[in-house]
């Protein structure tokens, strides 16, 4: 009786392993392969709701319509990011003082939306009552939302932070009007050096 168990328990164990086994060609694809996978798209937009301010230029914005052949400096931000509320503010002082335009293209993207709510980045970034108001557009994607490529018209595989690149907060990206990554930066804390280079970069 204990033999005829243990050959159904061997039969068993046999029949659950069999099908998961694989040969070396299956088990992953070569370096180039995987390289291919994981290629970015090289001119990206995204469409994604705003904080509905006049600011913000409706409740949705196209990026690379709303830019309109014209550069875009991207700033990526969470609401519980020191680094974030640091650049904010600097940028928005510089407006204040007439240093940078008002009609300067920067946009500041929600990079979590799977961590902090809608409502969150509206209170810290577009309210009144917030020292880290953004004067500018604020861009609040859905989670999961797809970047969209250029170079075919239709929606990524990825998600919107994925297609960018998986931009670390704070930092900049800086695209041309056809969506191309330009010039990419992580520097935490804010520095006028590194703003006074990227505005000549948007200027240029």
């Amino acid at each position: 009786m204990a033999t005829n168990l243990q050959a159904i328990s061997f039969v068993i164990i046999l029949l659950l392993i069999v099908p998961g086994c694989i040969n070396s060609q299956e088990m992953g694809a070569t370096g180039e392969e995987m390289e291919q996978e994981t290629e970015l798209p090289e001119k990206l937009n995204l469409v994604a709701d705003t904080a509905g301010r006049d600011i913000d230029r409706g409740q949705q914005m196209d990026l690379l319509a709303d830019a309109n052949g014209e550069k875009t400096l991207i700033l990526w931000v969470a609401t519980g990011c020191s680094g974030c509320h640091d650049w904010t503010g600097m940028i928005a002082d510089s407006m204040r003082e007439g240093n940078i335009s008002n009609d300067t293209r920067i946009i500041s993207i929600h990079r979590y939306p799977s961590f902090e709510s809608r409502e969150q980045v509206i209170d810290v970034y577009a309210s009144e009552n917030s020292s880290t108001q953004s004067l500018w557009p604020v861009l609040i994607p859905d989670e999961g939302q797809s970047a969209i490529d250029m170079d075919t018209g239709q929606n990524t595989d990825y998600s919107y932070s994925t297609a960018f690149d998986n931009p670390v907060t704070p930092s900049f990206t800086l695209i041309d009007g056809d969506g191309k990554t330009l010039w990419r930066s992580k520097v935490y804390w804010a520095n006028q050096t590194l703003l006074t280079e990227a505005m000549d970069l948007l200027d240029s």
